[in-house]
């Protein structure tokens, strides 16, 4: 009873302190037992690894046989088994990966005199302890791999992501973390910023089963362990050059893959690209202080088919120059205190954006994206059993999109080309404070074993976006200006603004990994958060406007919170090892996991931001009659008892080692994606209607059908046309019944440690990815129309654009004799789905509202060619001197010159025009990019 006291009092106390982390460490555990299998306390455990900055770390086995290191940085380590009368057992190439439990049991043999035991790289391949889905790609995947150098190509290598969705979750849904600051934009929930490459120690790409420690990630939780330094100066410098012709070598590097294509005798694709970097390391004060820093930079330029319209057949090159320096300290103040502090900066800039065959240059956005993050981590050990972390960190972010000129934009609805400018300035900034810490307490012989962690999670965010439209200097309208050829038909006019918004979030759990049994491992948390939606006071300098005899008052006179959720959610798995050898561990898992608050969802009801109205236009520009439509924000609402959307997850599969470092897994995972959030236009329907399940095709009151024939297959279709376009938009965001995704998958896995010279790493996936609200990007948030228009909603239920329903990818290398390197990447991805549409004013169909663009048959019904892509990379590596090493290197991209189709035209009703040539319903727009090669250099010293 007593120690069951002090293990809630620890408990609580845990709670009251600290916050959680996301995780930049391992964890190397086990059991010694003598030849008969009784255990053996008091042995001396040492472990070595050029990741410590100790020279070595040692425990003592418990009295049951039992050791630890906790929070270890990932690498390759040296474990030394030492007690008198037993030889010395010495176990070389054990790997320690983030967020993964090594579990190293061995048995020590009698002897009468000191021997020692060597032996070399039989590290575990099963996590027996954890149920997570994790993947772990190591510095020698992260250099060897041929792949275009970025953290999303590399995230999307793993099994089961595809497009960044992650098992059929959205894009939305992922959290990206370098150093373990949350660098996931606080506005669209996708990655923010970038970084070199050559600062990856190891990348941890968790996808399913994460415990109660990791909130607010319903897809992937994507990990960036840096590089530290070391003991001994150590650096390198590298370029990655391509482009599709080096004059210099007489070498043709590009093959033409556009014969029989719309694009046979354009210029389109990848023109050039150069990434030159250097990276040094090491230590200010040996055993105590390193450093590790970088500086790279990378400029890209290619061409977009048909870009720009008006000056075909030359094209214009899109430009992108990115600069990403980082520097890193580790200060290892005591044997048990360990600090980390870490800086990142990245500039995106671009002159382009935007760019399509629709566009003149003049419609394109000049980007620049200063990037700032900054970290501050303490972990703190107090013995084998209990330590603790504490972290403070920021992302600074602005997005700075500028109009080329002062013009409107123009769109001609017959075309689709524009001209003019894009309309407007967004200048966009998005910054996040956080605090987090976590404890993790070891407790063995109370019913088992306990692995207890615990702790608080709280983060700032804020925003601010200034809009500033393009105005017609005559009318005083704009920005968009709709066209039928050179005859304008009507405009869209956007007040400026400058708005802002914050959020509020904090989080706590508790979680027990607990070993009942030695065989048995139950992983039970449970996380709390409070998340709030916060709109402060602002928009003074505005005025209200009346629009259709309604007072629209963009003024914010008092903060208030529009959404304010409180959410528990559970984490069960279950790892059970069937022999006992820890080879063959069946493993299950089931959680509730809630989203992320991101300001997107919120800003919506702020009404210090759009005031849009739409006005019939006379040939001279002039308004025709009245407005016909309008929006404002300052009249959009917020469900007072809106609910927090929440995915639920179920897995189970097995994993097993099948020889020495490779392993076997197959897991099936099975998601629920609920109460999604979606704006539901009050103007246009019956809301009790919609809440009470009713179909929806029968709740809209401001519409009616309109049938009409669709020439592709003679059938009658629907269109809605509204009865009263004269009317002033009121949208209300809440949970509306339908708003859901579905998913099921299978995945199948067979990996290869990097061992005696080679490693794979193969996986099958099946996916079927299904429901109402999609995965991509423009789907994902609450503003995609299903409940503002009939017409959105038409075949709208089904497969989503970004499912591939059958995925195998392979990874592998090969160090061959005399410094050559050999590595390749193969993928089989099913074709991404696509649905037919049609357009009212291509069927004659004049409607008030405007030319509306349906589906006409259910969504995802077909889908494209299958890709497959072979990258391939030859190295020579030369050593030179004492310690120093060039390498030289030529990645082959598409070595099969595939020309398969990325795109088609998906309107069936009429053709278009791209580059002066006629494109017809389902005929390609998009192909991959040709067989092109990189060359590339790496010197270590």
């Amino acid at each position: 009873m007593r120690k069951f006291s002090l293990l809630l009092i620890s408990i609580l106390f845990l709670l009251g302190i600290s916050f959680s982390q996301i995780t930049q460490t391992g964890t190397l555990n086990g059991k010694v037992t003598d030849n008969e299998g009784n255990p053996l306390p008091g042995v001396s455990v040492t472990i070595k690894s050029p990741a410590l900055i100790l020279p070595q770390m040692t425990t003592a086995t418990n009295e049951s046989g039992y050791f630890r290191f906790p929070a270890l940085p990932p690498g390759v380590y040296t474990v030394t088994f030492e007690m008198p009368g037993f030889k010395t057992l010495v176990r070389e190439g054990i790997r320690v990966s983030v967020g993964v439990t090594t579990t190293l049991d061995v048995s020590l043999e009698l002897s009468p005199i000191q021997e020692s035991i060597v032996v070399t790289g039989q590290s575990p391949t099963v996590d027996r302890q954890r149920t997570t889905l994790v993947r772990n790609l190591t510095t020698e995947f992260l250099q060897s791999i041929p792949a275009t150098r970025t953290l999303g190509t590399f995230f999307n290598m793993v099994p089961g992501v595809t497009g960044d969705t992650a098992h059929g979750s959205s894009v939305r849904d992922n959290v990206y973390a370098l150093d373990g600051v949350n660098i996931t934009d606080p506005v669209t929930g996708t990655q923010a910023g970038s970084f070199s490459l050559d600062i990856m120690e190891e990348l941890s790409v968790q996808t399913a089963g994460l415990p109660a420690e990791y909130g607010s990630v319903r897809g992937a939780m994507v990990n960036v362990v840096t590089k530290s330094g070391g003991n001994q100066f150590k650096g390198s410098v590298s370029t990655y050059y391509r482009d599709d012709e080096i004059k210099a070598l007489k070498l043709k590097m590009q093959a033409d893959n556009k014969k029989g294509t719309i694009f046979e005798g354009q210029k389109s694709g990848f023109d050039y690209e150069i990434e030159p970097g250097i990276n040094l390391g090491g230590p200010i004060i040996k055993d105590k202080i390193w450093f590790f820093t970088n500086l790279s930079f990378f400029k890209v330029q290619e061409y977009v088919f048909g870009y720009p319209y008006d000056k075909q057949p030359n094209n214009t090159p899109i430009d992108r120059f990115d600069v990403y320096p980082y520097i890193k300290f580790t200060y290892q103040a005591t044997p048990n205190d360990r600090i980390v502090l870490s800086y990142n900066f990245y500039d995106l800039r671009r002159h382009h954006r935007g760019a399509s065959a629709y566009d003149t240059e003049d419609t394109t956005w000049n980007q620049t994206t200063p990037i700032h993050t900054g970290n501050f981590q303490w972990t703190k050990l107090f013995g084998p059993n209990f330590f603790t972390n504490f972290k403070v960190a920021f992302l600074d972010y602005e997005l700075n999109l500028m109009a080329k000129n002062p013009s409107p934009n123009y769109y001609d609805q017959l075309t689709s080309r524009e001209w003019g400018s894009y309309g407007y300035d967004d200048i966009y900034t998005r910054n996040r404070a956080q605090a987090l810490t976590d404890a993790t307490w070891f407790v063995d012989n109370w019913i088992g074993r306990h692995e207890l962690k615990a702790g608080l999670e709280g983060e700032f965010s804020w925003d601010s976006r200034r809009w500033r439209s393009n105005y017609d200097p005559k009318t005083g309208l704009g920005p968009f200006f709709y066209m039928r050829g050179t005859t304008p038909d009507y405009v869209t006019y956007y007040d400026s603004f400058k708005r802002e918004d914050q959020k509020l979030y904090i989080g706590a759990f508790l979680q027990d990994t607990w070993n009942p049994i030695e065989r048995l491992t139950i992983n039970a948390g449970l996380r709390f958060e409070h998340q709030e939606g916060i709109i402060p006071k602002q928009g003074e300098n505005r005025q209200p406007i009346t629009i259709l005899g309604i007072v629209c008052d963009p003024r914010v006179t008092k903060t208030f919170k529009p959404m304010i959720w409180n959410t528990l959610s559970p984490r069960f798995g279950l790892n059970y090892d069937i022999f006992g050898d820890g080879k063959t561990v069946f493993k299950a898992s089931f959680g509730r996991y809630y989203i992320a608050n991101i300001l997107q969802f919120f800003v919506t009801v702020n009404p210090n931001s759009f005031i849009t109205y739409r006005y019939r236009l006379n040939p001279d520009f002039t308004p025709r009659g009245s407005l016909y439509s309008a929006s404002s924000t300052a009249n959009d609402r917020m469900d007072p008892d809106i609910k927090s959307p929440y995915l639920d997850e179920l897995t189970v599969g097995i994993e097993r080692e099948i020889v020495r470092d490779l392993s076997l897994g197959v897991r099936y995972i099975k998601k629920w994606d609920r109460n999604l959030i979606e704006g539901v236009d009050l103007t246009a329907l019956d809301f009790d209607k919609l809440m009470s399940g009713a179909d929806i095709f029968t709740v809209w009151t401001n519409y009616e059908p309109v049938n009409v024939v669709d020439p592709f297959d003679g059938k009658t279709v629907t269109f809605w046309r509204m009865k009263n376009t004269a009317v002033l938009a009121r949208n209300y965001y809440t949970n509306p019944p339908g708003a859901e995704r579905n998913y099921n998958g299978v995945e199948v896995t067979l990996n290869k440690r990097f061992s005696n010279r080679w490693m794979m790493m193969a996986s099958y996936v099946y996916a079927k990815s299904w429901g109402l609200i999609g995965t991509d990007f423009d789907d994902s948030w609450t503003g995609t129309g299903y409940f503002n228009n009939p017409n959105a909603h038409i075949n709208a239920y089904g497969d989503f654009p970004l499912e591939r329903r059958h995925q195998f990818k392979l990874q592998g290398l090969w160090q061959g004799p005399w410094g050559f390197n050999v590595s390749g990447y193969f993928r089989y991805l099913d074709g991404t789905r696509w649905t037919r549409t049609i357009r009212s004013i291509d069927l004659g169909l004049s409607l008030p509202q405007g030319t509306v663009t349906i589906y006409a048959e259910p969504r995802g019904s077909r889908k494209l060619p299958p890709l497959k892509i072979l990258d391939l990379r030859v190295e020579k590596s030369f050593n030179i001197l004492s310690g120093r090493k060039i390498g030289l290197f030529v990645d082959v991209f598409n070595v099969l010159n595939a020309n398969t189709a990325t795109d088609v035209w998906t309107q069936s009703s009429r053709s278009t025009k791209i580059a002066g040539k006629t494109v017809y319903f389902g005929q390609t727009t998009s192909i991959m990019d040709p067989r092109i090669a990189r060359i590339g250099f790496r010197f270590d010293f």
